[in-house]
């Protein structure tokens, strides 16, 4: 009893000496386009654009163009704050006229790859579309209407629920249905690489032998492991799993059982952080995992240690450095190439930028 009264007290040491000589990082949060809560779908520059509360995913482009997912309609935002409807239904510009758009093929999730062609998932079709720069679509991945697990051809094989992308710098995406993570290789070939078709408690492993609960958000860092982020929605919190290239499912951060508690600090190391929902990830150039959850941005190293960049428990706007600042139902997170976070949140696109 004494030895392991001994080791805990060692290791409680040994992680607040760590989060003590953490270097505290100051980033600046302010809006940059949309700002009513009216809930149009209005083009025009910086706060003269509207969106919808229902803010989701968001990509961006080699040009640091950022794309978001606006309810049912894809939106641009470029690099002086111009916002486009590129697809959607009910656009307007700023002289409320329709811009008649076809409608998005798939609004659960977005990528881009290198040459700019913009991947979107449709639950509702269980199918993946690729749209490319002149604006043409086409079917992707998955036998559209139908669902199934099938790996195979990516024409060939079968998606239940396609949710959240990302995009690794080979070209693979990967693809989260609700309780399964897929792999579309670069050549075409799809594989399950963790997760069953059914839900049930979180379990690691290797491969289909893990099992997740409802998968949230997804991203990669540069060496090909991929971050899930899983919630608890039956009275739980929400945790991080980490899936080697191999398939080897494991713990990263948070524990799916674990609710965070009042006057207990949310950061700490690996399974000692606690979360509120998640709601998206990005990885950073330096792989650095960033956490989107429903009123905080956070940052979790390599090594698993958890920071809060930004936000903290109220949900709300405001415009202000680190914990002073506020969101209000953060959907989707990028990251520019000067390495500014970009926030898409309700009713508007969030800009942090390290001070």
């Amino acid at each position: 009893m004494k030895r392991n009264l001994i080791y805990l007290l060692l290791t409680t040491l040994t992680v607040q000496q760590a989060l003590s000589q953490t270097v505290i990082e100051k980033w600046n949060v302010t809006t940059i386009a949309g700002w009513e809560e009216d809930n149009k779908t209005m083009d025009g520059i910086g706060t003269k654009a509207h969106f919808t509360w229902e803010m989701g995913s968001c990509a961006i482009d080699a040009a640091d163009n950022l794309y978001v997912i606006d309810q049912i309609n894809l939106r641009k935002i470029d690099t002086d704050t111009k916002v486009t409807s590129l697809f959607g239904l009910g656009a307007m510009d700023e002289k409320y006229y329709d811009l008649k758009l076809k409608e998005l093929p798939g609004n659960d999730g977005v990528c881009i790859d290198k040459e700019g062609n913009i991947y979107v998932a449709s639950n509702k079709d269980h199918a993946l579309y690729k749209i490319y720069p002149d604006k043409k679509v086409e079917l992707f991945a998955g036998a559209e209407g139908y669902k199934g697990t099938d790996d195979g051809n990516r024409l060939e094989a079968e998606f239940t629920y396609p949710r959240r992308l990302c995009i690794d710098k080979a070209g693979n995406i990967y693809v989260t249905t609700d309780y399964s993570v897929r792999k579309i290789s670069a050549d075409g070939k799809v594989t399950t690489m963790a997760g069953k078709p059914a839900q049930g408690d979180f379990k690691p492993g290797s491969g289909k032998e893990a099992t997740f609960r409802e998968i949230k958000a997804i991203a990669v860092d540069s060496k090909g492991n991929v971050y899930v982020a899983q919630n608890n929605n039956n009275g739980g919190g929400s945790s991080i799993a980490k899936i080697s290239p191999a398939g080897l499912v494991s713990v990263f951060v948070g524990d799916i059982n674990q609710w965070e508690k009042e006057g207990v600090s949310p950061d700490g190391i690996g399974k000692a952080a606690r979360f509120m929902q998640i709601n998206a990830l990005t990885v950073d150039k330096n792989d650095n995992l960033l956490i989107g959850e429903k009123s905080r941005v956070r940052k979790v190293t390599p090594a698993g240690e958890v920071t809060t960049l930004a936000g903290n428990k109220t949900s709300d706007w405001r415009d202000a450095v680190g914990a002073k600042a506020m969101f209000r139902n953060i959907g989707g997170l990028c990251i520019d190439s000067k390495g500014n976070i970009l926030v898409s949140d309700q009713f508007c696109i969030r800009k942090m930028v390290k001070q």
